[in-house]
């Protein structure tokens, strides 16, 4: 009679029928990728075969899904950090986790070295590297911006910068400042400051009423600091243009 959650992790080898015995007794199930590649993973742990170990009990999870309830989906995780993998390679991974595996999230994990392990030299890897795959990861998963639009967010070697990812995509898809009274919902949720539900709200206030001025935006849950630059209201901005020099 256990009313709480159970998350049950599925390790290389497992057999077909104990990943559905894990599934049939458990609200999610994971199987750690660690690596993005084959390759990365070989690096990471020669003894582990990417396709047969790790991907073919993916496929068993997503397969039994069909006809076995899994109330939470299956997720997995990567290390950030731990080999001279680009946060390009991780994306592709992450896209390729929801598209085909219908992973449910993709976490993160910042690599750290270890005394007295085989990567005890190597270079810890920084915090906000971790956090902006996860803000990468809401603009994909939640936003359902395309990939095209989130490359923009990365440099030329594939790795992002230490800053909100959404500005690098609003660069690249604004030539101008827009107007909250007229921009459609898809044009607001790609303004920094704005999410999902802020551009509702702003949908919702100017059938009613006309936004005015910055404050009105802010009242609405937008993060005014952030989206000044990317707006105009009535021909105005609040901010200089220099975002697009």
């Amino acid at each position: 009679q256990f009313r709480g959650y159970v998350h049950l992790k599925i390790l290389p080898g497992a057999s077909k029928e104990h990943v559905r015995e894990a599934m049939e007794l458990s609200d999610r199930v994971s199987v750690n990728l660690e690596a993005p590649s084959e390759a990365r993973l070989a690096e990471l742990c020669p003894s582990k075969d990417y396709k047969r170990d790790i991907l073919a009990r993916q496929r068993y999870v997503r397969d039994l899904s069909r006809t076995v309830d899994l109330p939470a989906g299956q997720t997995t995780q990567m290390v950030v950090g731990a080999t001279e993998e680009s946060d390009r390679e991780i994306f592709e991974q992450l896209l390729f986790e929801y598209e085909v595996m219908k992973s449910r999230r993709v976490y993160f994990s910042a690599f750290s070295p270890v005394a007295g392990t085989a990567f005890e030299d190597r270079k810890k890897a920084p915090g906000w590297r971790e956090h902006r795959l996860y803000q990468v990861d809401w603009l994909c998963r939640v936003y359902g911006l395309e990939e095209k639009e989130i490359a923009a967010a990365f440099d030329d070697d594939g790795f992002l910068r230490d800053q909100d990812p959404k500005v690098a995509i609003a660069q690249s898809s604004f030539d101008s400042p827009i107007d909250p009274n007229s921009a459609s919902f898809d044009e607001l949720i790609r303004v920094p400051g704005i999410g999902p539900k802020s551009a509702r709200r702003i949908a919702l206030r100017r059938k009613e009423k006309r936004i005015e001025r910055m404050r009105d935006l802010a009242a609405l849950g937008v993060v005014v600091r952030r989206a000044g630059p990317f707006l105009k209201i009535d021909g105005k901005v609040g901010t200089t243009l220099d975002r697009w020099i």
